[in-house]
């Protein structure tokens, strides 16, 4: 590992200064209207050095190398208490627990919802109209290829070009302030370290997280306001799952949209994985060593916390294709009530983001409803 040149570093540290004390708000001012983090603000002043493949030199970005000129500590021996932390860097205390949180975020592949998205994007007001693919006409596309055996149109013979229906939604899609309000008292947290006030932010993050895979099952089911909820392709024996079921859902998807993700509550989790298929050596042996849940036809199977009374029963199932179904707008960023943080109000302050889900293509979402 290359030697950290922190001749940057300090400078900057020094010029952070001025965030002491009363000016630590200011700070949370300018990258908020900047919509950047304050993380991605440091790093634009003391960037990382990269190699030639583009790789840090380093394992440590300019945060963290602030930390370091500035004899922090976050773990091991000698950690700084959340008191030490408040008096020294008063000023980072609420990106650092955002850090934590946005960690907490990805650390279960199981319940994260990243691998469920398309795409997410910025939104620069709290209403928007996206964009979204109603129809790919693909029955006109099959009855050219039966009449000219061939999968593309071809403009020379005369043949027509295959058409792609995009549409602008007219009603609004309202982005919702989603978060967790966090209830821990400065009095009652001042005196621990900071590995342990961290592993509960990241707690934080990971219900964030289940919370918004959540959302997007809720998509399947219900729709997002102009798109309605997703077809129910179960044509099997009422209160019955069937591997047939599975299968006949994954055919349902026409070209080129494919079954990638399974969106499944407790109850149909069980189901599925006690099906016969299931019982084949091999894919047991996968669940038994790794705990991770897959499907016989390569989906990714997650499993959904469903709250009582806001979504179906158990026996209602959302599969997708990851990459065409869903869209996040992002209106703000994840962040916390700075303010408190800094005058150590820990009381009450609230962790959230602005974002909302769309569905991208009606044809890339579909149901298994087998009450």
């Amino acid at each position: 590992m290359a030697m950290i040149d922190l001749d940057k570093t300090k400078e900057v540290a020094s010029e952070f200064d001025k965030y002491k004390g009363s000016g630590a708000i200011d700070l949370y001012k300018h990258t908020q209207q900047a919509k950047i983090s304050v993380s991605d603000y440091m790093e634009s002043l003391d960037p990382t050095e990269l190699d030639e493949n583009g790789k840090p030199v380093h394992e440590l970005d300019a945060l963290e190398r602030h930390l370091m000129v500035k004899d922090v500590k976050l773990s091991g021996d000698g950690q700084f208490t959340i008191a030490q932390l408040s008096d020294k860097v008063e000023y980072l205390m609420p990106e650092l627990i955002l850090r934590e949180v946005r960690a907490g975020m990805n650390v279960s592949a199981k319940y994260s919802y990243l691998d469920c998205i398309a795409i997410s994007v910025p939104s620069p007001t709290a209403t928007y109209h996206p964009l979204y693919i109603p129809d790919l006409n693909l029955s006109s596309v099959r009855s050219r290829r039966e009449k000219s055996q061939s999968s593309r149109a071809n403009s020379a013979k005369g043949g027509e070009f295959h058409k792609l229906s995009v549409s602008r939604r007219e009603k609004d899609i309202v982005i919702e302030d989603n978060g967790i309000q966090v209830e821990a008292s400065y009095s009652v947290i001042r005196d621990y370290g900071w590995t342990d006030f961290a592993i509960l932010l990241q707690l934080v993050g990971a219900q964030l997280a289940a919370d918004k895979l959540q959302d997007i099952y809720d998509l399947g089911i219900t729709g997002d306001g102009t798109v309605g909820a997703a077809t129910n392709t179960f044509n099997g024996a009422a209160g019955t799952l069937a591997y047939t079921d599975l299968v006949r859902n994954q055919t349902q998807y026409d070209s080129p949209f494919v079954m990638s993700r399974i969106l499944s509550p407790q109850q149909s989790v069980e189901t599925i994985l006690a099906l016969a298929q299931f019982q084949d050596p091999f894919a047991g042996w996968e669940f038994q060593r790794t705990g991770k849940m897959v499907t016989p036809m390569g989906a990714l199977m997650k499993q959904i916390n469903a709250t009582p009374g806001s979504t179906p029963t158990g026996t209602v199932i959302v599969t997708l294709d990851h990459r065409f179904a869903v869209r996040e707008a992002v209106n703000e960023a994840l962040s916390v009530e700075a303010e408190k943080i800094i005058n150590r109000k820990y009381e009450n302050a609230v962790i959230s983001e602005m974002a909302k889900f769309s569905i991208i293509a009606d044809g890339a979402l579909k149901r298994i409803v087998w009450t």
